[in-house]
């Protein structure tokens, strides 16, 4: 059962391009033990959309995801990966989370 858990993200690089592959743009992730993620974005993800390596994981996900991950690893600070394959039929998942927050924590007010 391969699984990268909640994996503290250091440093990410954007890669926008033209090419014949089925995507044109990636992240590429290192995390804090060193691993690298390579997540794709194809206009849909393949079922096998998980690849856990011994330090290099690839991962897909929806075209439609790509701003959605892009600003979360620009605004917050910090951000975990989460990945996994387990059992038969195989249960898939792969995901970027934030740190525990306080309620109504948010944008300063001009006039606080």
């Amino acid at each position: 059962m391969p699984f990268v858990w909640n994996k503290e993200i250091d440093d990410y690089k954007v890669d926008i391009f033209e090419s014949s592959l089925p995507y044109n743009r990636s992240i590429r992730l290192t995390l804090d033990d060193g691993d690298t993620v390579a997540i794709s974005f194809p206009g849909a993800a393949p079922a096998d959309y998980v690849n856990i390596g011994a330090n290099f994981h690839q991962v897909q996900m929806d075209a439609h995801k790509f701003d959605e991950v892009y600003h979360l690893l620009q605004t917050e600070k910090p951000v975990f990966f989460t990945a996994y394959e387990a059992g038969t039929p195989a249960i898939r998942f792969v995901g970027l989370s934030t740190s525990k927050e306080s309620v109504g924590e948010g944008f300063v007010d001009s006039n606080a």
